[in-house]
């Protein structure tokens, strides 16, 4: 039943998984054993059925070969099955003799087919034919299926190739590199003015989107901008119908990665008027970088909000962050105003390094799922961006990274509040004040309690000596960092909201 909140999460994005659970024993079933989770208890499949695929609770040994290869065969990019599996006791002590099948249906990291589908390779030339290798106005928009480091190189190899300008959604971002020309930003919800003003334009002659949902989020609340005035196409590899069906585009299935490594290969020269066409497009893209990443009127409008003068404003600590920070950080960030805040002013190095649960968005995902990541890529410096309303939530999993020293430098942007719900109950009344704030809780002496170095930081001056002292550490380090509740910098996404 712990399962069952981080079930949700992964079946909101997606995410292949196979689960293990025990069970007891076959004869103790229906006569009010400790934890009896079958049917005749607290029916634990049951529970679960909405959230994965497939549930099993295997009765015999002699059904196991065949139920493990159903379910590791789901296990890759493509078909992203998630299966539950329950085992009594008296099952798992049996033996079973290996099956080398079974090794052949898990996905190997080298196997093209475990990372999505082939490219529909028709398509894509008929995507150049038309627009990419023409003097026409194209803009990708990246999804959370094109969000990872392999597929990543690929995407800046085809954006350079044919000067395309990206945007990234919420879930999609890390896939670009923000500080690049060709970059818009990200559009939808933490929207950056440039990815808004550029993706809703009717100036595009086609908005090609790459491995998304297109859900309220990544949408705009579903505005019709997206496809007014222009050609729609959504390439994806995801079976499922997709969320925004009510838009007319056209709907294309290809792998993402193969889709990009196909584009990167092209040859440009089979089109005479290529060079002309890009030249034209590079005149754009200069156009388009003299409009601010950040609406500047509003950036000074969002300073506003916090009761406290003299608290920091949590875009001031991320940018800080930012600029000390190693550019190759794999950053994992949680639900909340710092979900919005880290979005908008952290500017990514676009090597699938960003990381948040942004469908379900459950308050403390990134306190354990840091742990994940840094395991997946011990190379790189791991850093978990979260509040103090999620450390409420799921703080004690820094006590796993303290006891297995997995090294992670856990940042707290601790306001004293739910912050987004904060601001909406002082300026909209929607909720009594007092219901959203939090008690000032002192999380360095959490940390220290569970033997995970701590340090409280109040000024941005002071960022620097304490991320080099976390560098340090051969273990998980907290960083408390006091701020203010201040507008979360969602203009665009609010103002939708309104008008729709």
């Amino acid at each position: 039943m712990n399962f069952v909140p981080g079930m949700a999460a992964a079946n909101a994005d997606r995410i292949p998984v196979l689960y293990l659970g025990g069970g007891v024993s076959s004869c103790a079933e229906g006569k009010g054993a400790f934890q009896d989770a079958t049917l005749s208890g607290i029916f634990e499949s049951g529970v679960v059925r909405g959230l994965i695929g497939s549930a099993v609770e295997l009765k015999n040994k002699e059904n196991l070969r065949a139920e493990m290869r159903r379910a590791l065969g789901g296990l890759n990019w493509m078909r992203r099955t998630q299966s539950f599996f329950t085992i009594p006791v008296d099952i798992q002590k049996q033996d079973v003799l290996p099956d080398q099948q079974i090794s052949r249906h898990m996905p190997d990291q080298h196997d093209s087919n475990a990372s999505g589908a082939p490219a529909n390779s028709e398509a894509l030339e008929a995507l150049c034919e038309q627009y990419l290798l023409k003097s026409k106005k194209v803009a990708f928009l990246i999804g959370s299926r094109g969000n990872d480091a392999r597929t990543a190189q690929f995407l800046l190899q085809v954006a350079e190739k044919f000067c395309i300008p990206i945007a990234t959604t919420l879930s999609g971002k890390g896939a670009f590199p923000e500080t690049h020309a060709l970059s818009l930003g990200v559009y939808g919800f933490a929207a950056h003015s440039r990815a808004v003003r550029m993706i809703n334009s009717d100036e595009l002659d086609v908005l090609v989107v790459f491995g998304s949902d297109l859900n309220q989020r990544d949408s705009m609340n579903w505005t019709e901008k997206l496809s007014a005035g222009k050609e729609l196409i959504i390439f994806d590899d995801s079976f499922d119908a997709p969320a925004m069906g009510n838009v007319a585009s056209k709907n294309i299935f290809s792998g993402i990665r193969a889709a990009f490594r196909f584009l990167s290969q092209t040859d440009t020269t089979r089109e005479a008027d290529f060079s002309a066409a890009f030249n034209r497009r590079k005149a754009w893209i200069a156009e388009i970088g003299q409009i601010p990443l950040y609406d500047p009127q509003f950036e000074q409008q969002g300073k506003r909000g916090s009761a406290d003068e003299l608290s920091l404003h949590p875009g001031d600590v991320i940018k800080r962050l930012c600029h000390i920070l190693p550019k190759d950080s794999n950053i994992v960030v949680d639900s909340g105003a710092h979900r919005i805040f880290m979005a908008h002013y952290w500017i990514s190095s676009g090597v699938g390094n960003y990381f948040s649960s942004s469908a379900l968005a459950p308050m403390g995902w990134a306190i354990a799922a840091g742990i994940g990541v840094k395991l997946a890529v011990p190379e790189r410096p791991c850093v978990v961006v979260t509040g103090d309303g999620c450390m409420l939530m799921h703080g004690m999993e820094i006590q796993t990274a303290a006891r297995y020293g997995v090294k992670i430098l856990y940042v707290i942007l601790n306001n004293s509040a739910h912050g987004a719900i904060h601001l909406d109950a002082i300026s909209n009344g929607s909720v009594p004040e007092q219901f959203s704030e939090l008690p000032c809780y002192s999380w360095t002496a959490f940390a220290a309690s569970l033997g995970v170095p701590a340090r409280r930081v109040d000024r941005l001056d002071d960022l620097e000596y304490a991320v080099s002292e976390a560098a340090r550490m051969n273990g998980p380090f907290l960083l408390e960092v006091s701020t203010g509740v201040y507008e979360a910098p969602n203009r665009y996404y609010a103002e939708c909201v309104t008008t729709s």
